[in-house]
C-alpha cells in the first residue's frame, strides 16, 4: 500500500512478484532471511485524559468507530500502548496524584478515581480514561500497556509541588523512594483489578526534567539506578510487571543513564529494556545512541516510549492562532513545521531543529529506528482536539486522530497513515531483518527501508520511505531473487510478499 503527498492514503497498489537473478537497478535494498534480529513487541499511540476527553464529547457510535480505526482489526490494529500514572500536560486541569494525603506512607487513601470521574461538561459526562483503557483492550486483548508516572504526590518532593519553573530540585525524598515504589504497585494492582494488565512501567517519566514546565520530577542516573534495584524493582517483581529504564531523550543522557541501570547487578536484574524519546532532534534518529545501548545488554529490548508532533500552537505552526494543519494533508507533508527546539533550544543546538516535514519525521523514524535496535514504537496522544489540546499548559501536539470538539467534527491525519503503514504489517512476534541499502546517487536522508520477518516465517514485510522530490528506482535483493520497485516522490509504501516466492 501507498501514502503520498500526491494524495495517496494507504492506497492498494498492484501486486509485486520476483524474478531469478541479480537486480539491474544501482540503488538495492539487499536482505538476508537467514539471519533474524531483534523481536517486534509492539506499535501504537498513548492513551491519555486529554484523548479520552476528546472521545467523550463524541456519540458512542462516532467514538466506537475511532477506537475501531485505532485498534480493531480492519483499522492500525495498535498492539502497544501508554498512559500515565496520575497527572501529567495532557490532563484537563493537572495537579493531581492518587493520594494527595500529606504522610500517607500506608497508602491507605490511594484511590483510582481521577481515572474513573469522568467529565462534567462532555457530551458523555461518565467517560474517563479508565473507560478508554478498557475500551481499547476491548478491541485488542493482547494489548501491551506502558504506564509512565510524570511525578510523585508533592508530599514526597523536596519543593512539594507538582512542577515548579527552573532547573534543579523537585526530587522524590530519599524517605519516600519505597513509598513511591509501592504506590506504582498499587496502581498496576488497582488496574488490573480494573480489567486493565500493565504490561510495563517506566520509573518515571523524562528523568532530567522538563525545566519545570508541568508536571515532572527529576532522576539522577545513580538516583534511577538504586531505586529501580532496592525500591522499584522489588515492589513490582511479585506482580510481574516490566520496568523500562531511563524514559527520555536519545543522547549521551541516554547511554549515561543505560550504563548505570545496566551495568549494575542489582538494578539489571530488574531492567526488561530501555525506554527512548525523539525530541533531541527532528530528523536524526541517534541511531549511535541505540546501538551503544543495545551493545550493553543486547538481550534487554529497546523501545521508544514518545515521540510526537510538538509546538502546534507556535506563531509558525498557528499563525493567527489557527492551527495550519487542521483538515489540511498536504500541511503534514510539507518541510514547513517547527517543533519545541525552533523556538527554545540553545544556540548551539538549534541545527538539530530545522524545519521538517512530520510524515517523514516519523517514517524515518521507525525505520531507522528499528533498523538500530528498537523492538517497539509508540508515539503520544492517541487523539486530540483539533488544536492539539486538551492541555493544561498549553503544550499542544498533533495526533493521528483529531476532532473539533464543538462540531464532532473528525480529522484523520496522514501520520494515522504512517502509523498504520507499520502497524498493521509489523507485530508481536515478527523479526527484524538484516538488511543494506545502497543508494549511489542518492542524497543521505533520500531513502530509508525496514524489512521485517513475520512470526510464522511466510512473509516479509518491507516499508520504504522517498523523501525526495523525484521518484526512484530501487530493488529488493534476496540470494537469488529481486524485485524493482518505483516509489513516487514523498511517499511512503509498505509491501508484503509470501516467502515462497523469494527462495
Amino acid at each position: 500500500m501507498q501514502s503520498s503527498a500526491a494524495g495517496d492514503r494507504l492506497r492498494a497498489l498492484p501486486a509485486l512478484h520476483f524474478a531469478d537473478g541479480r537486480a539491474s537497478e544501482r540503488v538495492v535494498l539487499r536482505i538476508d532471511l537467514a539471519h533474524p534480529r531483534q523481536e517486534i513487541l509492539g506499535i501504537g499511540s498513548a492513551l491519555t485524559e486529554a484523548s479520552a476527553y476528546v472521545l467523550a464529547q463524541l456519540p458512542a457510535a462516532t467514538r466506537t468507530r475511532v477506537l475501531e480505526g485505532l485498534y480493531g482489526p480492519t483499522g492500525a490494529d495498535y498492539t502497544m500502548t501508554r498512559t500515565h500514572i496520575g497527572a501529567c500536560d495532557f490532563t484537563l486541569h493537572g495537579n493531581y496524584s492518587y493520594d494527595g494525603v500529606r504522610g500517607d506512607t500506608a497508602l491507605a487513601y490511594f484511590t483510582l478515581a481521577p481515572d474513573t470521574q469522568g467529565f462534567t461538561a462532555a457530551l458523555d459526562s461518565t467517560y474517563a480514561l479508565q473507560r478508554l483503557l478498557q475500551d481499547a483492550l476491548k478491541l485488542q486483548p493482547a494489548l501491551k500497556i506502558v504506564a509512565s508516572p510524570w511525578t510523585a504526590p508533592p508530599w514526597m518532593k523536596d519543593n512539594d509541588k507538582y512542577y515548579e519553573p527552573g532547573p534543579g530540585g523537585c526530587h522524590l525524598l530519599p524517605q519516600y523512594q519505597e513509598t513511591f515504589a509501592r504506590y506504582t504497585a498499587r496502581y498496576v494492582s488497582e488496574c488490573r483489578a480494573a480489567g486493565i494488565p500493565i504490561w510495563a512501567v517506566t520509573p518515571e517519566n523524562e528523568p532530567l526534567g522538563v525545566g519545570g514546565q508541568w508536571e515532572s520530577m527529576e532522576m539522577g542516573a545513580d538516583e534511577l539506578r538504586d531505586y529501580i534495584g532496592y525500591h522499584l524493582g522489588p515492589a513490582l517483581a511479585p506482580l510481574g510487571v516490566r520496568i523500562l529504564q531511563y524514559d527520555q531523550n536519545r543522547g549521551s543522557d541516554a547511554v549515561r543513564y543505560s550504563r548505570a541501570a545496566l551495568g549494575d547487578k542489582r538494578s539489571a536484574a530488574y531492567v526488561f529494556g530501555t525506554a527512548v524519546h525523539w525530541y533531541d532532534s527532528t530528523f536524526d534518529p541517534a541511531t549511535p545512541t541505540l546501538d551503544a545501548i543495545h551493545a550493553m545488554a543486547p538481550s534487554k529490548p529497546l523501545l521508544q516510549t514518545e515521540g510526537c508532533i510538538d509546538a502546534l500552537g507556535n506563531k509558525i505552526n498557528s499563525p493567527d492562532g489557527h492551527f495550519r494543519g487542521w483538515r489540511n494533508d498536504a500541511w503534514w507533508w510539507s518541510r514547513e513545521a517547527t517543533d519545541w527546539g525552533w523556538d527554545w533550544a540553545p544556540a548551539k543546538d538549534k541545527p538539530q531543529h530545522p524545519k521538517y516535514a512530520p510524515v517523514n519525521r516519523y517514517a524515518r523514524d521507525m525505520i531507522d529506528g528499528m533498523n538500530h535496535w528498537l523492538s517497539g514504537w509508540i508515539d503520544w496522544n492517541a487523539v486530540l482536539d483539533s488544536r492539539g489540546g486538551p492541555n493544561h499548559r498549553n503544550n499542544f501536539c498533533g495526533a493521528p486522530v483529531m476532532v473539533d470538539t464543538a462540531m464532532a467534527e473528525l480529522y484523520v491525519t496522514p501520520i494515522y497513515d504512517v502509523m498504520a503503514h507499520f502497524s498493521r504489517y509489523i507485530r508481536p512476534g515478527d523479526h527484524v531483518l538484516a538488511s543494506t541499502l545502497a543508494t549511489p546517487g542518492l542524497g543521505s536522508d533520500d531513502l530509508h527501508a525496514l524489512a521485517v520477518l513475520d512470526a510464522s516465517g511466510e512473509h516479509l514485510t518491507v516499508v520504504a520511505l522517498n523523501t525526495s522530490d523525484t521518484p526512484i528506482a530501487w530493488a529488493i535483493q534476496l540470494p537469488r531473487r529481486h524485485v524493482s520497485v518505483t516509489i513516487p516522490a514523498n511517499a511512503l509504501q509498505t509491501m508484503r510478499f509470501e516467502t515462497r516466492e523469494l527462495r
